[in-house]
């Protein structure tokens, strides 16, 4: 395991002695020993003297033994390569496509079950709310599962997370491949969705151990793009795999559960623990079992796991309740998630019209993995400008989007400015091409644009809320997490009666209109952001 080898790396090459570690190497005792002279009484000495003596040596032993109990803290040498930060490029390039794998599969597995709701109502007899059910309650563990991932992945690193949880989430997919009733599949997904959030919360801390802030330009984009042809996947896949007579419904989730054990043996046999923190934390146990001296320790190791939990639980949800950047783009994020989720509902409904089988339409998504594309293109464009402003700002130029020697957060939302307003763009074209007598392929042509704003919105969010709150960025993204997972994956099993309601046009041309009415959150905070950090109680401040 990659884990147990970076164990081994923290082993001394010559093994410290207690000379040489601690601030004292005098024996530890109760009394003054030996090697602390203790003054006679003799004829020219006075009894206030020698008591002066002894009370001074007993005082020097006291002093050595608080010394040889005060913890060594450890830390990382400048330059380590133990340092994630100091991998090498090829190295970090591993560990991302590790990542952007185990995203990939796991959000495979959130939609995989889109496809089938018909094929549940057959056989159980069940509603469509209920079939629906199978993809909405595993968002709804999903978003639930996140929140004690954080304080768990800080005492005990991240690659425990992936391996125990992931194990577990698997195990559940392979139960619901198995499912005899409705009822039991829908508790089945609630607990895969559960156990599969934990690993997708930290993949992203993970992406963030290993990059600095100018390669998280580029790298949290293409990270965000696996993490949403996941859903895209699973509902394209899983129409061809319910249509084929041999295999129905019931290998739609064995494929899901195949493809998270592979993940799950990846990871297990190549990923190293990115955490900081806890690589520290391995450093101080190795140090501790060569040298014997319990006085080595990591910063970690002072906090429980019910603080750790405690903390970590709180702080989302003050975040949640008392930051207006958190309120805001927790908002924004919660709607494009109720679309994407909502589509896999809605995208059946509109191409049905036109013709299509349940296979076919799965087809319709591409143009929407083709904006995914474009915007990586886009993208790209502007890490030139964030890094002429990051060398700009390393040299101490002024200029805007800078401010106090840093580049400012409101930079992150240049594209996210440029590009959301095709969010709800391709919504509108959506809803007023999808009736039959248009042609098909120029409904489909609406996911380009729709693709391009959905993952500018997601990634700008994200990348504006980790400048803007530094290391409490986590909990920003964990209360993120929470809401847009459980307030979708509710919503969503509204959509079949809304759009039966209202009709394919005006249910998509009402999700346009909630875009519509989010577009301008990134340019108040691009004028306003500066003040409105300063008065935040958890921003990085200038």
């Amino acid at each position: 395991m990659e884990a147990y080898r970076q164990y081994l790396a923290f082993t001394p090459r010559v093994p410290p002695v207690s000379e040489k570690i601690g601030p004292s190497s005098e024996p530890l005792g109760c009394l003054p020993d030996q090697s602390t002279p203790i003054p006679s009484c003799s004829q020219n000495t006075s009894q206030a003297t020698v008591l002066d003596d002894v009370a001074n040596a007993f005082s020097s032993s006291r002093q050595r033994e608080d010394d040889a109990q005060t913890p060594i803290y450890v830390t990382f040498d400048k330059g380590d390569p133990a340092d994630p930060h100091n991998w090498s490029h090829g190295y970090k390039a591993c560990v991302i496509g590790l990542l952007t794998h185990l995203t990939l599969s796991l959000t495979f597995a959130s939609s995989v079950s889109a496809p089938t709701t018909q094929a549940l109502m057959d056989e159980f007899n069940c509603g469509e709310i209920a079939a629906t059910a199978t993809t909405g309650l595993f968002l709804v563990g999903m978003g639930l599962g996140a929140m004690p991932a954080a304080p768990l992945s800080e005492l005990h690193g991240r690659l425990p997370i992936y391996v125990g949880s992931l194990i577990i989430a698997t195990l559940f997919e392979i139960a619901c491949a198995l499912a005899p009733s409705i009822g039991a599949l829908i508790v089945l997904r609630f607990l895969a969705g559960f156990f599969s959030a934990a690993p997708l919360s930290n993949a992203g801390g993970s992406l963030n151990d290993v990059g600095r802030a100018l390669s998280r330009t580029l790298t949290l984009p293409m990270f965000a793009t696996t993490g949403f042809l996941g859903p895209l996947l699973g509902p394209l896949i899983g129409g061809f795999i319910v249509e084929n007579d041999t295999l129905g419904w019931r290998w739609a989730f064995w494929i899901a559960a195949i493809w998270n054990a592979f993940a799950f043996g990846l990871v297990v046999v190549f990923m190293p623990e990115t955490l900081g923190h806890a690589l520290l934390k391995y450093k101080a146990v190795r140090l501790r079992k060569v040298t014997g001296d319990m006085r080595w320790k990591a910063k970690v190791e002072d906090e429980t796991l019910v603080e750790a939990t405690v903390r970590s639980l709180k702080r989302p949800f003050l975040m949640l309740a008392l930051e207006p950047i958190v309120i805001m783009f927790v908002l924004y994020l919660t709607i494009v998630y109720i679309v994407l989720f909502g589509s896999f509902t809605a995208y059946p409904l509109i191409f049905q019209t036109h013709g299509l089988t349940l296979a076919q339409t799965g087809l319709t998504y591409i143009p929407i993995m083709v904006g995914f594309l474009l915007l990586l293109g886009i993208v790209s464009g502007f890490y030139t400008r964030y890094r002429r402003l990051t060398l700009d700002a390393k040299s101490g130029k002024q200029r805007k989007g800078i401010f106090d020697g840093r580049v400012e957060p409101e930079e992150r939302l240049m594209p996210l400015m440029a590009c959301g307003s095709l969010f709800p763009a391709g919504l509108f074209w959506l809803a007023w091409t999808s009736a039959s007598h248009h042609s098909i392929w120029l409904t489909m042509m609406s996911g380009v644009p729709f693709g391009i704003g959905l993952l500018s919105i997601f990634q700008g969010s994200y990348q504006y809320m980790i400048d803007a709150y530094g290391p409490f960025a986590s909990s920003a993204l964990a209360g993120a997490t929470l809401v847009r997972y459980l307030v979708s994956g509710l919503v969503i099993l509204a959509f079949p009666k809304m759009y039966s309601s209202l009709g394919n046009q005006w249910a998509t041309t009402l999700l346009a209109f909630l875009g519509v009415a989010m577009t301008p959150v990134p340019f108040f905070f691009y004028i306003y952001g500066r003040r409105i950090r300063d008065s935040c109680r958890f921003t990085v401040r200038d």
